[in-house]
């Protein structure tokens, strides 16, 4: 493009999407589509400083200093509070392993559809449920696709707002991504 005649004609697609994600998992084989990496953090630089403190007489306490800056779209005190969920989450799972999981791994299979870490910490807010029962569901402390399918059926019917026709949205929204619900 030497000649200040020259016109470049692009089409651009803006996905959503989490973490860090390489050209060559979204290959699309169409001619004429060239993927690049995408970096859907909205974090840009984190960086901590621990430092001893006392209180009072007492020495033996440290301070610990967060500097997070993000791109704007969310705030550094949203960013670390989503980072702290996700710690306490895993830590969970460790402390209390869930019996569940053996249900998620048989669905799995039957379904022919592998249940990732990264599929059950999808958040519900992607499979595009209408906004009350999205927020019904986040009353009910559930937030991700693994959150829902640790529920059953007469658990998810004791929560506010939350009736068979609302159930039967999710698996069906679940379904489409290839994910069964019993």
């Amino acid at each position: 493009m030497a000649d200040s005649k020259s016109k470049l004609s692009a089409s651009l697609i803006a996905e959503n999407g989490s973490g860090y994600s390489l050209a060559n998992d979204r290959k699309t084989g169409e001619i004429g589509v060239i993927p690049i990496d995408a970096n859907f953090s909205p974090v840009t630089k984190v960086n901590y400083q621990v430092e001893a403190t006392r209180v009072g007489r007492v020495t033996n306490f440290d301070k610990l200093t967060l500097e997070i800056t993000t791109d704007g779209t969310i705030k550094p005190s949203e960013a670390l509070k989503q980072a702290a969920k996700i710690l306490v989450d895993h830590f969970l799972i460790v402390n209390e392993p869930k019996t569940n999981t053996k249900k998620q791994k048989t669905k799995a299979d039957s379904d022919s559809v592998k249940l990732t870490e990264e599929v059950l910490n999808t958040s519900l807010e992607e499979l595009d449920l209408p906004v009350r029962l999205t927020n019904s569901l986040r009353a009910g402390k559930i937030d991700t696709i693994g959150d829902f399918l640790d529920r059953d059926k007469k658990e998810l019917m004791k929560m506010k707002n939350m009736g068979p026709k609302s159930i039967s949205l999710v698996e069906e929204k679940l379904s489409e991504r290839g994910i069964s619900f019993k």
